[in-house]
């Protein structure tokens, strides 16, 4: 899910990849698992407000979109009740895993769109993203949202699809959500492997079962590569990231990634890595694919 500065993050079919309204009647909102799922004119202001400066209001009202609002996500889609709210507590949960992870308190909203076909998809900002389960567009300026728009109905590898499999679901919202949440305005321009990595440290959190084992030869995999052979590159991208979270401790690791998507930053990865892991970059590398080579790849954290 990398992208240049300016670009939405992508997630690649390979990723291993309440607000209790108030106001809102029982007459216009139905109750899902307690959560209420809302028709798209029945949105309080605070969610009307989000979707305008998400861009996206003409194109939701227009599909008839209806909202599930948690406490950190509102979801509009197009898709079923029952769907949109199960996406409304995942996107919840992901933030607290994000949050966790990062050392950090998120506010705000973070808006999922959740669109039924792949037609949808591409009008809700997915076009020209055919290869990917979800993308995440961070905000272009300071009072715009995070927007991750998911792509429901496409069969990606094995033909299992984000709506068929509850694990991959969970897996591409909390990938995406440590984007949104964790990208600063306007996108980055460090290379892939330091965002995307973090990121399916993020998504392999919310998995229920472990990653399946793999016999990649360790090796830093280029931004090409995410486009060339997304498989590859995302796992080797994730293990990296895992190895920094694990031997080097999660708070020097985030201290590392934030410093190096910072807007202003004036030293390179290898200086920020010898300032805040203690270890110049190239060095950590050369110990994590030593490990990797010994002991194979790392599990789920």
């Amino acid at each position: 899910m990398g992208a240049v500065a300016g670009r939405p993050m992508r997630c690649f079919l390979a990723g291993f990849t309440l607000l209790l309204v108030a106001g809102c009647s029982a007459s216009k909102a139905s109750q899902v698992n307690g959560d209420p799922v809302l028709g798209y004119a029945d949105a309080p202001r605070a969610v009307r407000t989000l979707l305008d400066k998400s861009g996206m209001e003409p194109e939701l009202k227009a599909a008839g979109a209806r909202l599930a609002v948690g406490r950190h996500v509102v979801v509009a889609g197009d898709v079923g009740d029952t769907a949109l709210s199960e996406m409304a507590h995942i996107g919840d949960a992901a933030v607290a895993e994000v949050d966790d992870l990062a050392g950090q308190t998120s506010h705000g909203r973070v808006l999922i769109l959740a669109p039924q076909t792949q037609s949808d998809f591409a009008s809700w900002g997915g076009a020209g993203y055919d290869d990917v389960y979800g993308l995440t567009q961070p905000p272009s300026w300071k009072d715009a949202p995070s927007v991750i728009t998911l792509d429901l109905a496409n069969a990606g590898l094995g033909a299992v699809t984000l709506e068929a499999d509850g694990n991959l679901l969970r897996h591409v919202i909390a990938h995406e959500m440590f984007h949104a949440l964790t990208l600063p305005v306007g996108g980055s321009k460090v290379p892939l492997w330091l965002t995307e990595g973090f990121a399916e440290v993020a998504g392999e959190r919310m998995r229920d079962i472990p990653h399946p084992e793999v016999t990649w030869q360790a090796a830093l995999p280029t931004d090409a590569q995410f486009d060339a052979d997304p498989q590859n590159a995302y796992f080797l991208a994730w293990q990296l990231a895992a190895y920094l979270q694990r031997h080097e401790g999660p708070a020097r690791a985030m201290r590392f990634y934030f410093a190096a998507l910072s807007p202003y930053r004036h030293a390179s990865l290898n200086v920020l890595s010898r300032r805040d892991l203690g270890t110049p970059l190239k060095a950590l590398v050369r110990r994590w694919k030593h490990t990797y080579d010994a002991k194979g790849p790392i599990g789920v954290y």
